[in-house]
């Protein structure tokens, strides 16, 4: 099945790989948070021996999370609406990570922009460089849109 945020992360993916930070895993779904209301995700997984990022510092490496939610659940606590950007610290080989932090890229970062905050946060600088949004961000936000008026349809069912 193909997902509205899939295109963005295709190229996301192509930009960290070209500079130097192959993922060594990545995929985006749809995830069900309390088995009511939906949300896009994508998750890309960085470790020092695909990503090429420092052993010592990040032994078992780190995730990147952007999610898109529908806001419906705000009122309980939940994110507002719309796409955000978060990473973690791995702490074991079995992908279990440490307290989620907001990473620089917010979202609909360019994928250049992406990369510049992923690098930020290796080498442990504040992110330099302006931000700007991904040349497709109108139509992504739409797809999510889209999607998002979907599933409040199935949940009204």
């Amino acid at each position: 099945m193909t997902l509205p945020h899939d295109p963005y992360f295709t190229a996301v993916i192509d930009a960290l790989t070209t500079a130097g930070f192959s993922p060594a895993d990545a995929f985006t779904d749809d995830s069900d948070t309390r088995g009511t209301y939906q949300f896009l995700r994508a998750v890309i997984t960085l470790d020092p021996d695909t990503s090429g990022i420092d052993s010592k510092r990040w032994p078992h490496g780190l995730i990147l999370i952007w999610e898109w939610h529908t806001g419906i659940e705000s009122a309980d606590g939940e994110p507002e609406r719309g796409p955000s950007w978060e990473w973690a610290r791995l702490v074991d080989s079995h992908g279990q990570c440490g307290e989620r932090e907001a990473l620089t890229a917010v979202g609909y970062a360019s994928p250049t922009y992406v990369v510049e905050s992923v690098r930020a946060l290796i080498e442990r600088r504040n992110q330099s460089t302006p931000a700007e949004q991904w040349e497709r961000a109108e139509e992504l936000n739409a797809a999510c849109e889209t999607w998002a008026a979907a599933e409040a349809r199935k949940v009204g069912e």
